[in-house]
């Protein structure tokens, strides 16, 4: 008869301790608990911590950090690794007029780019309500009250509205992570190109170190100087982000895959995932899959398609939350203007004069960032990147394997899913349907992305 223990109500690197003494001794873990509460937390993890020999301990205790005001692409930052697990406060349900604005250039000329831009979101936002009020008018049979659709027409709003949000606007996130993780992407972001990722990374890794001085080392920050260090700065522009440049070196699209790419569709190299042992040897597999059902793992070593695609940083960061596969971080420079899904939602909503208005700020947003350069601030293509908008289109490199596809896919297909998202998702689906005609698969294929769902999406307290 097996023994359960359920232990959750111990310091985090007692309980990593408690987890390793498994590989050093059989005794029970209540024998261990009782040398814990003998020699006291932290001293019981020092007596065994150094001496281990192994980091995996740091994997079994883990801890959740809270990070606020700290501007989006710290956020994505901190998100760019396949461990991440957390929260970030949603543009798409929350009004951000009044968030904080990070200027990396604290400069007249860029101060008035990140406030002119607040500027126009404040405006444009309730004409957008107004507009999707006459869209889409209360209909008791669709919704549950007048206040959900409230709510969705809220939402819908929010979801236009977002892309003439600055990257520079501040956000709160949180990072739920082992130890060991912890200290390891800590070690990776010392070396970020963005200064304030790197000032973020040092008051997190201060933090922690404060409380969890066993599994952290006071070199990991102060050490620059050491061989990984080196490798980690020689590197570390290409390693946080990817340029079209980067991209077109190494996928080298054809001039016909190059105007697809730029039409809105997708360009999917096949010749990294064995299309034919899946064929061969998994047919079954594929094709018996219940609704939604996650495919095993073994099928992630037929190898993973290269997609490439346009698509805004609004919902780049809906598509980074998938931690499977790689999803490159985009530097966001301009040159493929913004998504055009934002542009015909303004259309359709505003007034043709506020419409027009519009399109001639945003024109002229671009060309104050292109001139940052020429009022004497000594600008650099990642510092240039917090006054360009979420709706700023940028070339994106994602790799997924058949599982990681048909997840992605068919999650980010559904009509609660962003609009200039659903579209990039969709097309995943087809290419899985071209390649594999016999597998089983559930995404939503509606070109409308209206869903008053919308407005049922939120966390609210249950007393009035």
């Amino acid at each position: 008869m097996a023994d359960i223990f359920v232990i959750d109500d111990q310091h985090p690197e007692d309980l990593a301790m408690l987890q390793a003494l498994y590989s050093r001794s059989p005794a029970s873990v209540t024998s261990h608990l009782e040398k814990l509460q003998k020699s006291g937390s932290g001293k019981f993890m020092d007596q065994y911590y150094v001496g281990y020999g192994h980091a995996s301990i740091g994997d079994c205790g883990s801890t959740t950090v809270f990070i606020e005001q700290v501007s989006m692409l710290v956020a994505k930052a901190v998100q760019d690794n396949p461990l991440y697990n957390g929260q970030e406060a949603s543009t798409r349900y929350l009004d951000f007029s009044q968030q904080k604005i990070v200027d990396p250039y604290n400069h007249a000329a860029s101060t008035a780019i990140q406030s002119r831009w607040m500027e126009i979101y404040n405006r444009v936002l309730p004409l957008l309500v107004e507009g999707l009020k006459k869209a889409y008018p209360f209909d008791p049979a669709a919704y549950k009250s007048e206040k959900t659709w409230v709510n969705a027409l809220n939402a819908r709003a929010f979801d236009i509205g977002r892309a003439l949000l600055p990257l520079g606007t501040t956000t709160l996130l949180s990072w739920s992570t082992s130890l060991r993780a912890a200290r390891d992407n800590l070690r990776r972001l010392k070396h970020h190109p963005l200064p304030e990722v790197r000032a973020v990374t040092r008051d997190i890794f201060t933090g922690l170190f404060a409380k969890y001085p066993n599994s952290f080392r006071a070199e990991d920050m102060a050490s620059t100087d050491t061989p990984r260090d080196a490798y980690a700065e020689k590197f570390s522009g290409r390693t946080h982000f990817v340029s079209t440049d980067d991209i077109r070196r190494q996928f080298a699209p054809t001039d016909a895959e190059w105007e697809k790419i730029l039409s809105g569709d997708i360009v999917a190299r096949k010749n990294t995932v064995d299309l034919e042992g899946l064929r061969r040897n998994e047919s079954d597999v594929l094709s018996e899959r219940p609704t939604y059902a996650p495919l095993p793992w073994r099928l992630e070593a037929y190898g993973s398609y290269n997609f490439l695609f346009l698509l805004d940083f609004g919902s780049y960061r809906d598509l980074q939350r998938h931690r499977n596969g790689v999803c490159q971080t985009p530097l966001i420079d301009g040159q493929f203007g913004m998504n055009p899904w934002y542009m015909q939602q303004c259309a359709e909503h505003l007034s043709p004069a506020d419409n027009q208005q519009l399109l001639q700020d945003i024109e002229a947003q671009f060309a104050a960032i292109a001139g940052l350069a020429n009022t004497g601030i000594a600008t650099t293509p990642e510092l240039n990147q917090y006054f360009y908008p979420m709706g700023v289109q940028a070339l994106v490199h994602a790799s997924y394997s058949v599982p990681q596809t048909a997840y992605v896919g068919e999650l980010r297909s559904g009509k609660t899913v962003h609009a200039s998202l659903r579209p990039i998702a969709q097309k995943m689906l087809d290419i899985l349907r071209e390649d594999l005609p016999a597998m089983a698969l559930y995404g939503d294929f509606d070109e409308d992305s209206w869903s008053a769902k919308r407005g049922e999406q939120t966390i609210s307290s249950k007393v009035a």
